[in-house]
C-alpha cells in the first residue's frame, strides 16, 4: 500500500473505532513519506560516501524537512496521530505529534488544527 492508501485506511479504521490500528496505519504512511524524503535528499547530494563510511551532510536534514513541508499532508498525518493518541490518553505522545505537525506545516498554509489540539491538551 502506498502512503495515500494507508492514510485512507487509517481514516476508515479511526471511524470504526479501531484506534490502535488506525495509528499504526498513519505511522506506516508517515514513515513511507519520510523514506521518500530521505531518498530525495540523498539524490540531491545530502550524503557523501567516503570509502567504507557514509557522511550525512547538514544539508541532508534541511532537504528532508523541505520535502516534508511541500504540502500539508505530513502535518495532517501527524495531527491525526496526535488526535488518536489523545483519545487513547497518551497525552505526551499526542503533544509530540502536534508539535511536529506545527513544525512541518508549510508557512503559506493555513492549518490551525495542530495548534488548537496542542492547546487543548495542555
Amino acid at each position: 500500500m502506498d502512503a495515500q492508501q494507508l492514510v485512507h485506511r487509517a481514516w476508515e479504521l479511526k471511524k470504526a473505532g479501531e484506534l490502535a490500528e488506525a495509528l499504526a496505519c498513519y505511522d506506516k504512511a508517515y514513515n513511507a513519506i519520510v523514506g521518500d524524503a530521505v531518498s530525495y535528499a540523498h539524490s540531491k547530494g545530502g550524503v557523501v560516501d567516503e570509502g567504507s563510511a557514509r557522511k550525512i551532510l547538514p544539508k541532508n536534514f534541511t532537504l528532508v524537512k523541505e520535502y516534508l513541508k511541500q504540502g500539508k499532508d505530513v502535518a495532517t498525518i501527524l495531527n491525526n496521530m496526535g488526535v488518536i493518541c489523545a483519545e487513547l490518553g497518551q497525552y505526551g505522545k499526542a503533544k509530540g505529534f502536534f508539535e511536529e505537525a506545527i513544525e512541518l506545516t508549510p508557512e503559506n498554509v493555513d492549518y490551525p488544527d495542530p495548534k488548537t489540539n496542542l492547546m487543548n491538551i495542555k
